[in-house]
């Protein structure tokens, strides 16, 4: 190809069409990046521990009722709960509570006293059994334990404290103001689970169970 045929580029020129482009079309203003030390990025919930991919085990359930400064509420249906006897014995200033056998209760019928055994949880997430003390054989009942269905009966569907009134001999509960969320109950266990666990070392199904003896003074 000769030298005169050859095309040649040649630059376009500008004229200040591109300046006025770019006015008119400036261009886009990059994102900021996320401040690390923004409180909402770093804030820990409740449910924490799913987040670090770990499980929290639950190995000791107590039988106790509720705390004067704790919310608590009751896990509902027949299936959390269990009317039994039960055996409570002075441990200090604490009373222990054994779950006995239903054979062995003929033999205590002047030492156990029925019991509703009801599934408990706080704020906290601590799981626990509450014992609610039954009106006994004769069918007497009293304030303290009336009131305390009641509570148990009205923390079925929303958190309640509970604190005793000893000048009027009954217990008292209170509601939160402010709408508070639901209970976490943990998923993988039953109350046949539940109920393993808390009675494991306090389970008397044989007439010389060490806490037997004692009472009887044979040990």
């Amino acid at each position: 190809m000769s030298s005169k045929s050859r095309q040649l580029f040649v630059e376009p020129e500008d004229n200040g069409h591109a300046a006025a482009f770019e006015s008119n079309h400036p261009a886009s203003p990059r994102p900021e990046s996320p401040d690390p030390f923004d409180p909402a990025t770093l804030h820990l919930g409740a449910d924490y521990a799913e987040g670090l991919g770990v499980r929290r085990v639950i190995s000791t359930v107590p039988v106790r009722k509720p705390n004067k400064s704790e919310w608590f509420q009751v896990r509902p249906g027949q299936e959390w709960r269990l009317q039994t006897a039960v055996l409570e014995v002075e441990a200090g200033v604490d009373r222990a509570v054994y779950l006995v056998a239903k054979h062995l209760w003929p033999d205590l019928s002047g030492e156990i006293a029925p019991a509703l055994v009801l599934t408990c949880t706080n704020r906290g997430n601590d799981l626990f059994l509450w014992r609610v003390k039954l009106p006994g054989p004769d069918g007497r009942s009293n304030t303290w334990t009336e009131s305390a269905l009641r509570i148990a009966q009205a923390a079925e569907t929303k958190w309640c404290r509970m604190v005793s009134d000893t000048s009027n001999g009954h217990y008292t509960h209170f509601e939160p103001a402010a709408e508070l969320p639901d209970p976490t109950w943990p998923p993988e266990l039953t109350f046949h689970q539940i109920l393993k666990i808390a009675f494991r070392d306090k389970f008397i199904e044989a007439a010389d169970h060490a806490i037997l003896r004692q009472l009887r003074g044979a040990s």
